[in-house]
């Protein structure tokens, strides 16, 4: 394994920086019978390892343990089973997701973020569920009746039928039974869920996953999916993420204040600028951000730009006393100094995305379902990505200094 090896600093890092004080003492597998349990540092290291590289499943990390010498490497040639690794997922997927917090913080002890230009933005991740397995409303509403009706037509016929016939109409009544069941307890959660929100009955287009209830049927590229709406605050400096969550929305309108509000109680100082897209704009949150936080320059586009588009030519006279916020906004994008700040906002936020769901961590779809897990879920993904942008940091600094040491030696 080369000295400079990704995984060689990862251990380094969390085996000498990360507070494992929450892992230490809970083990996996602890029984007195069976196989010794496992250190949990160890299933730690293979978890958050496995999301550095692409690597998100059990199963996937069961055979990395066997089959690569990175992994190996971790565990001293131990393999766990991918029932043990699930285990701990599960029971320790608060701690994990705490380790996003430590990520940032590391970052800003190795000087990675600047805190001068801070992009915030939103990406669609599949759910771990299909999109065909959602209902309307309406449609709801008009199977339970008629499954009702094909229940007594089967019992009706039951009563005249042969043997054989008579097996078959009780597999067919089971399924049924099964099918009506599942549909009137979604039917009766999503009005409950409406009811609690809003105080009315849901609208027919409405709908409810019969996999994931907590999912919601979002606009990804060209069509709509299964999705989550994953938010996240970016440093421009080195892309490090410094807040994020996710929600059941489908558009970040109300979204940006929250974001914010996090990336605050996160770093505990405001960004000198705040870049957000049209898709989080509105004029209430626009003088709501400028009010509590004045400090900082906020360029967030009232309409959507076509990429490379220009904002427009540079304003010229006064500015109108009863300009609205838009138009207000709209003035300060197409100044010279405007147009070049808020042209930073796709080199910040887009990569990183980017190298979550390509180039490094390949994480495109949830694992885990409903919102709270699938939460803890994104932290962790956060967090393998800020932490694989310090090792490179480091690494790059590393063989830098060696080159430096051998020129003056020379």
């Amino acid at each position: 394994l080369p000295l400079d090896h990704t995984v060689r600093f990862f251990d380094e890092i969390v085996e000498k920086e990360l507070d494992l004080s929450r892992f230490v003492g809970n083990p996996v597998n602890s029984s007195m019978r069976g196989r010794p349990s496992y250190d949990p540092v160890m299933l730690l290291k293979i978890v958050l390892y496995g999301y550095m590289v692409g690597l998100h499943s059990s199963r996937e990390l069961e055979q990395a343990c066997v089959e690569r010498i990175d992994f190996r490497f971790i565990t001293g040639g131990l393999t766990p089973s991918f029932s043990t690794i699930t285990k701990f997922r599960k029971e320790q997927a608060r701690e994990l997701a705490e380790l996003f917090d430590q990520s940032v913080s590391l970052a800003i002890e190795d000087d990675l973020v600047e805190l001068k230009d801070v992009a915030f933005d939103g990406t669609k991740v599949l759910a771990n569920a299909s999109k065909h397995k959602a209902m309307s409303y309406e449609r709801m509403c008009e199977k339970v009746p008629t499954l009702h009706g094909e229940i007594e037509e089967l019992k009706k016929e039951r009563q005249s039928a042969t043997a054989h016939r008579r097996l078959e109409i009780e597999v067919e009544l089971e399924f049924k039974r099964e099918r009506l069941a599942n549909i009137q307890e979604q039917k009766f959660a999503l009005e409950d869920e409406h009811k609690e929100e809003t105080g009315e009955q849901p609208k027919g287009k409405d709908q409810r996953n019969f996999t994931d209830s907590e999912s919601r049927i979002m606009k990804k590229g060209a069509g709509f999916e299964q999705c989550y709406n994953a938010q996240a605050a970016v440093d421009k400096r080195n892309q490090i993420i410094l807040a994020a969550y996710v929600t059941q929305a489908a558009n970040d309108k109300q979204q940006l204040e929250p974001l914010v509000q996090r990336t605050i109680e996160q770093v505990g100082v405001l960004p000198d600028r705040g870049l957000a897209d049209a898709g989080y704009f509105s004029e209430a949150a626009t003088t709501t951000l400028k009010g509590h936080y004045g400090s900082t320059e906020w360029l967030i586009s009232p309409g959507k730009l076509a990429h490379g588009a220009d904002a427009g030519t540079p304003p010229r006279g006064r500015i109108p006393r009863n300009i609205s916020v838009a138009d207000l906004m709209r003035r300060r994008l197409r100044t010279k100094a405007g147009k070049a700040a808020y042209a930073k906002r796709k080199t910040i936020v887009e990569p990183a995305f980017g190298q979550i769901k390509e180039a490094s961590l390949e994480f495109r779809r949830f694992s885990f379902r409903a919102l709270k897990k699938v939460q803890g879920e994104w932290l962790l993904v956060c967090a393998a990505h800020n932490l694989l942008k310090i090792i490179r940091h480091r690494r790059t600094e590393r063989n830098v200094n060696s080159t430096a040491v051998h020129s003056r030696a020379a």
